[in-house]
C-alpha cells in the first residue's frame, strides 16, 4: 500500500504558544491543468470539507463565484462565511483526487484538507503530535 509521512510542523498559537501541526504540502491542478504545490495544508479530521482562502481559489479556479455558493459555519474567523464550492483535484505522489472545496470569499481562513472525500480517501496515522502518514490503495 503506497504511503506518504509528513512531519508536524511548528508554528505559533496564540494559546499554547510554540505547538506543532499536521500541515502537508499537497498539489492542486489549476484550470489551465498545471499543477501548483499547495504549502501548509492543515489535515483537518473535525472539518467536513476542505477550504481554500479566497487568494489561493482564484489562482486555482479563476473566477471563484461559478461555484456553488454556501454560507458555512463553526471554526470560522467569524460567525458565518461565504463560500463557493467546485469540484478541485489534488495530488499527493502519484494518487489523484477530485474532493469538493469551499473557497472562502475572504482570505482570513488557512487552506484546509477536510474530511469528506479528503481525508476519508485515506488510512490516516496520527503519531502523537510528531508525524502524519497517509497511506491509499
Amino acid at each position: 500500500m503506497p504511503e506518504k509521512n509528513f512531519e508536524y510542523k511548528e508554528g505559533e498559537s496564540g494559546i499554547f504558544g510554540r505547538i506543532k501541526r499536521p500541515l502537508i504540502d499537497i498539489e492542486v491542478e489549476d484550470y489551465n491543468g498545471k499543477w501548483l504545490k499547495l504549502k501548509n495544508v492543515l489535515v483537518d479530521t473535525g472539518a467536513d470539507i476542505s477550504i481554500l482562502p479566497r487568494d489561493l481559489g482564484e489562482m486555482i479556479v479563476g473566477d471563484i463565484t461559478q461555484g456553488k455558493i454556501i454560507e458555512i459555519k463553526g471554526i470560522v474567523p467569524y460567525a458565518r462565511l461565504i463560500v463557493y464550492v467546485h469540484n478541485i483535484k489534488y495530488r499527493i505522489s502519484d494518487f489523484t483526487f477530485v474532493t469538493p472545496t469551499a473557497i472562502a470569499d475572504s482570505n482570513d481562513v488557512i487552506p484546509i484538507l477536510g474530511r469528506t472525500k479528503g481525508i476519508d480517501l485515506f488510512n490516516a496515522f496520527f503519531e502523537r503530535g510528531r508525524n502524519l502518514s497517509l497511506q491509499w490503495e
